[in-house]
């Protein structure tokens, strides 16, 4: 018998039909933060909002967090009820019922000048980073060498990453393959490295297409037909092929397409300070995107 319920405040409009369509799982990882169950094939995240509104996420208060994890144990049977709308558990019961949905929106890219100043300004940012992301990128030493004029020594995943700024608008399957192979599933983590700086790019594919169809194809061929990454990256590559993104990183490219100026520093500094270093491998992402965008623009400009 449930001895304790516990009421998630907050819940993705997209969690009630992944559980009403999968009502059989278990818990699946379980962490400070909260736990991940798995339905089906999916993962439903069910703790705080310290990384943000996740998009398979059921947000609790702090203290249901700490109370939730504590009655939990990897590998426990999870039940969905749909008479009660709750989540059942051996030891306690996540209930929605007085739960809000919420949907982290995505804005339009307004114009090329507002995205020349988010540019300049996102730059500038990094510039002042002094920490390697999770794949050992400089942020300061990539932007310079890509902004030099003369020929370049690229090294450790910096000429992956070049190579993923010509993939991604490409249709070839082959350079589209090479290139994920190296970034999926590369790094420690849940959610490694190379994954959460796809997601990134993703994300500012989101708010002005940029990224071939060849290549969100691609995507979903290896991250469903092998076991290419963790299954908590595979869960966020998943919605964001759908553009469904934590609020972390809605908030970031939002800012960034809206050119609003006084969220800058808030949306920034909240999205770094995701993870370990899921964060910055993000914001390694949406750089790229960003990248591949300008070049987009000036070969427009210049034909």
């Amino acid at each position: 018998m449930n001895n304790c319920t516990l009421f998630g405040e907050d819940y993705s409009y997209l969690v009630p039909l992944l559980l009403y369509n999968n009502k059989v799982g278990h818990v699946h990882s379980r962490f400070a933060n909260g736990f991940n169950i798995k339905m089906g094939d999916s993962l439903v995240f069910i703790g705080n909002n310290k990384n943000g509104f996740l998009p398979f996420g059921i947000h609790l208060r702090e203290e249901d967090t700490l109370n939730a994890v504590s009655f939990v144990n990897n590998g426990d049977p999870v039940t969905w009820n749909n008479r009660t709308n709750s989540i059942e558990l051996p030891r306690v019961t996540i209930s929605v019922e007085k739960g809000k949905t919420f949907k982290n929106e995505l804005a339009n890219l307004k114009s090329v000048s507002i995205f020349k100043d988010s540019f300049e300004k996102f730059s500038l940012q990094l510039m002042e980073i002094e920490d390697r992301t999770g794949l050992d990128i400089s942020f300061k030493e990539l932007l310079y060498k890509i902004h030099a004029t003369n020929e370049q020594n690229w090294v450790g995943a910096e000429p992956y990453l070049i190579m993923l700024i010509e993939a991604a608008t490409s249709c070839d399957e082959s350079l589209i393959e090479k290139v994920l192979r190296y970034f999926l599933g590369r790094g420690q983590g849940l959610t490694p490295s190379g994954d959460d700086m796809i997601v990134g790019l993703l994300a500012f594919d989101a708010i002005s297409p940029i990224l071939s169809t060849c290549f969100y194809e691609k995507v979903s061929e290896l991250i469903e037909g092998e076991s290419i990454t963790t299954d908590v990256a595979r869960e966020y590559l998943r919605y964001a092929l759908k553009q469904e993104y934590s609020s972390t990183v809605s908030n970031m490219v939002n800012v960034l397409a809206e050119g609003n100026a006084s969220h800058f520093e808030k949306a920034f500094h909240d999205l770094i300070g995701v993870g370990h270093s899921s964060g910055m491998d993000t914001i390694l992402g949406i750089l790229i995107g960003m990248l591949v965008f300008r070049n987009l623009k000036i070969e427009t400009e210049t034909n």
